[in-house]
């Protein structure tokens, strides 16, 4: 039943966000999302649950629009994903961390590009990446039977913000919307994918 209820607030939020007129739903469905989340998967470490609540101040600040909302966002994710990366770090294993290092060099670079594109949030946008990069990494060194799971959760979330970045600071019109219209569906799933890899491989 938990799982049928995120999938069912996951779905509602993905529409509230691309249907004009449904934008006084948003602070019930979006904000419901890491509550509901929280109830279907507990967390199962310290880590796990910074990124849970992290992930939900995010939520609520990203409601707004102003640039002055994104920062606070911003930095609420960043929180989220030290605490994901801490998690996933110290379930890591010997000889599972080749992938390190281009992961957080296609990270950087991606990192300067969204950074150059931001203006004057550059700067916390091109921290806020390296850091998503990182977290992407530690997940990459995951090892056991959720791990595949927990990886493919974090390549989500990073697609998701790759998403968000392009429709806020890249493209325009048409393809922004459709860029936009993809942000929460990979979002609701990575953040599923996470939790619940995490707790698979936590036994």
């Amino acid at each position: 039943m938990n799982k049928q209820a995120y999938a069912a607030a996951a779905v509602v939020d993905s529409i509230a966000a691309t249907v004009r007129g449904s934008r006084s739903v948003r602070p019930v469905t979006k904000t419901a999302l890491m509550p509901v989340l929280a109830a279907a998967s507990p967390p199962q470490a310290a880590g796990m649950a910074i990124g849970l609540a992290g992930s939900w101040a995010g939520d609520v600040a990203l409601l707004g629009d102003s640039d002055t909302a994104f920062r606070t966002g911003l930095f609420s994710f960043l929180v989220a994903h030290l605490g994901y990366t801490t998690a996933l770090a110290r379930r890591s294993t010997p000889g599972s961390r080749k992938a390190v290092i281009p992961i957080v060099a296609a990270s950087a670079a991606g990192a300067a590009v969204f950074a150059k594109a931001a203006g004057p949030l550059g700067k916390p946008v091109g921290l806020y990446a390296l850091t998503l990069g990182t977290m992407v990494a530690a997940a990459s060194t995951t090892r056991g039977p959720g791990a595949r799971r927990v990886l493919g959760g974090a390549a989500l979330f990073a697609v998701s913000d790759a998403l968000l970045g392009a429709s806020r600071f890249v493209l325009r019109g048409r393809a922004a919307r459709v860029a936009s219209a993809g942000v929460m569906p990979t979002y609701a799933a990575a953040q599923w994918l996470l939790h619940t890899g995490f707790k698979t491989s936590n036994g």
